[in-house]
């Protein structure tokens, strides 16, 4: 999800950090694949005291430039608290999901979506939006009944007692409407008009059309970057991409003629500002 852009684009040192298990060790598979996917440097910490670490650097860890993904309460304060002499990605998290769904689409498969983001942790926001108050019935029997039976239902059941609800709107104008509001991470939409109404959200972090696009697939392998805006950030980013690994560069200039057209402009404009200097500087230049 982070070493695949930042090596499109060609950044020469990619650094990972990874929690260690109970026995102390990093997960194999972490290791694997952060060298298949271009890591230059692996590090066994995690938590707030690793964003401390790439921020300030340590005798083992040299700083790096910017640091990206996604983390629990702890990381997402600590990259905040750091955001000002490191840049960063975004402040990701807890997990999110919503969906817009009408009574064409299956209230098992929108329990089984919801029941899939609610085991990330108790804080989980996952919700559905529908204007079907019989479809909405549906869903939420299902859910009981389904919880139940589901692995990590203590968290599922707290997850969506603690922040899910259904909501139920007049017409698919106010689905949208409350969908854009909520501006949600991950947005599934299952309905009979999911396309008309896709084209009409604007802040979800990602939107998943069709009953065979579920978040928890794109959470692996659909092919799209899982690091993605909560907490309402979709109103003004998206995902992570090579973006966030680029720096665009200014280069400007100009020749005598140019600047002797702009300086009559610019006396004005530094006059404006009680800035006399400014102009001095060019019209010296001019003389």
């Amino acid at each position: 999800m982070s070493v695949v852009p930042a090596k499109v684009v060609g950044v020469k040192r990619i650094v990972v950090v990874s929690p260690p298990n109970k026995k102390g060790k990093l997960d194999p598979l972490t290791i694997v694949a952060s060298d298949i996917c271009g890591a230059t440097e692996i590090y066994k910490i995690g938590g707030a005291q690793a964003i401390a670490a790439l921020s300030f650097g340590t005798k083992s860890i040299q700083k790096v430039d910017k640091i990206v993904g996604p983390g629990g309460p702890f990381v997402t304060l600590a990259k905040s608290l750091i955001s000002n002499t490191t840049s960063i990605d975004m402040l990701a998290g807890p997990t999110e999901l919503g969906i817009i769904a009408d009574n064409s689409a299956d209230s098992n498969f929108i329990a089984d979506d919801l029941i899939t983001q609610a085991e990330h942790s108790f804080e989980s926001f996952c919700f559905l939006i529908t204007t079907s108050s019989k479809f909405a019935k549906l869903v939420n029997k299902s859910l009981v009944k389904k919880i139940k039976k589901s692995k990590r239902s203590n968290i599922v059941k707290k997850s969506l007692r603690k922040n899910g609800f259904i909501a139920v709107c007049k017409s698919n104008t106010d689905v949208i409407k409350l969908a854009n509001k909520l501006a949600p991470e991950h947005l599934q939409i299952i309905s009979k008009n999911q396309n008309k109404i896709a084209e009409k959200i604007t802040t979800s972090g990602i939107i998943l059309i069709g009953k065979y696009t579920p978040s928890s697939a794109s959470d692996y392998l659909l092919g799209s970057n899982h690091i993605l805006p909560t907490n309402k950030f979709g109103r003004v980013r998206g995902s992570l991409s090579v973006l966030d690994f680029v720096k665009l560069g200014t280069k400007i200039e100009s020749s005598k003629s140019s600047l002797q057209k702009l300086s009559k402009y610019l006396k004005v404009l530094t006059t404006a500002e009680g800035l006399p200097n400014h102009y001095e500087s060019v019209r010296g230049r001019l003389e």
